[in-house]
């Protein structure tokens, strides 16, 4: 974990908080038994639910647990640092956060393994059929929104912008087999699109493994959109595919795509917008500007276009309770921070764009409300 810094005045901010919750928790164990000792907002009212309260709160009425908070990758970022700040102000909690992808963050979430998983996308109806089985309800939270983010080497000076059509030609499964940019102009003129004259130069392919969202998420976007016939198309024409090549190089991580992006002159691939920007910074990768249609405008992502939606692969961000945690007091209140404004302060600084007013505002009432099931389309 990255160290804290003790001076800083948002970490104070933390600490006078937790000394007032300290002083009334204490206040509320002396008071009358029927009291929740827990200072937060689950429902007490059932005498189980009062025993698994109290399971978590030490005898000094400080939040005491242990708990793991997995799922996407994307995600990643804005939780470890909500955690920290969190674990630094509640010494008795111990959260780990991992990002080993959305599909297998919703796989330990829908067998009871974690009470709380990121995505990079909404579950899928399959995985929810786990949730189901296994007898897991679940609230669903939108956090944030990001733009997935088309990268190159810096010293690609051959391309600047790419249309879903021109993405499809490259790393579509019908692209399966072409090593070279070139190739994709021979699949765009069987396509009934524009030719892009691509370089011929060797294709070298990064991206995020099938267990992502962001795999799951540019797939439908970009590749199910050519599919369809949305980027002008006659999709009735011929038989496109909705799905990536297979022969490209994965990686779970985020840092090695991008690490493999910066290793090759003509690379291309595809991470969120955070990772993208600080490779970008620290001169590792180009990000390319998108146009949805050929000719059509070319954008590059920014906070200001992927909020306003301009941007083309913008999407949204999703955190999963299991409602059953919900009568955990260490989990209630770190979701309750999670939510807050001092912990919404995450998304940005961890390189997201904040929700409208409107989504935040239904976020928090879904968590607050303890809504279960679908709630986002």
């Amino acid at each position: 974990m990255r160290s804290m810094d003790q001076s800083n005045p948002r970490q104070a901010r933390l600490l006078v908080i937790t000394l007032l919750t300290v002083f009334a928790l204490f206040a509320a164990a002396c008071g009358d038994d029927d009291t929740s000792a827990s200072g937060g907002t689950t429902d007490t009212s059932a005498a189980d639910d009062t025993a698994s309260a109290s399971d978590s709160v030490s005898a000094s009425g400080e939040l005491d647990g242990e708990f793991l908070v997995s799922g996407s990758s994307t995600v990643y970022p804005i939780v470890l640092e909500q955690a920290e700040a969190f674990g630094a102000a509640n010494g008795g909690v111990a959260i780990s956060v991992e990002g080993p992808g959305s599909g297998d963050g919703a796989q330990k979430f829908c067998n009871g393994e974690v009470p709380i998983a990121n995505a990079s996308r909404t579950y899928k109806d399959a995985e929810i059929e786990i949730c189901e089985a296994n007898g897991i309800e679940f609230i669903e939270i939108r956090r944030g929104i990001d733009g997935i983010s088309v990268v190159t080497s810096p010293e690609n000076d051959a391309v600047e912008c790419v249309s879903f059509n021109q993405l499809y030609s490259l790393i579509s499964e019908e692209a399966t087999g072409s090593d070279s940019w070139a190739d994709g102009n021979g699949l765009l003129t069987e396509m009934g699109a524009v030719d892009a004259n691509f370089p011929d130069a060797q294709l070298d392919v990064f991206g995020p493994g099938e267990e992502s969202g962001t795999f799951d998420s540019f797939a439908e976007i970009v590749i199910e959109s050519v599919a369809k016939g949305k980027t002008g198309l006659d999709s009735e024409a011929r038989e496109f595919v909705k799905t990536i090549r297979p022969d490209y190089t994965s990686s779970p991580d985020d840092n090695i795509i991008v690490e493999g992006i910066s290793s090759s002159q003509y690379s291309i691939g595809w991470v969120g917008f955070a990772f993208a920007k600080e490779a970008e910074e620290s001169g590792q990768a180009k990000l390319l500007a998108v146009s949805k249609e050929d000719g059509g405008e070319c954008v590059t992502p920014s906070p200001g276009t992927i909020a306003s939606a301009e941007f083309p692969i913008a999407r949204f961000l999703y955190t999963y309770v299991n409602a059953a945690a919900a009568n955990d007091p260490a989990v209630v209140a770190f979701v309750d921070y999670m939510m807050s404004a001092e912990g919404l302060e995450s998304v940005t600084s961890a390189g997201y764009i904040d929700l409208s007013n409107v989504d935040q505002s239904l976020a928090q009432a879904i968590w607050e409300n303890r809504t279960t099931g679908r709630s986002w389309g």
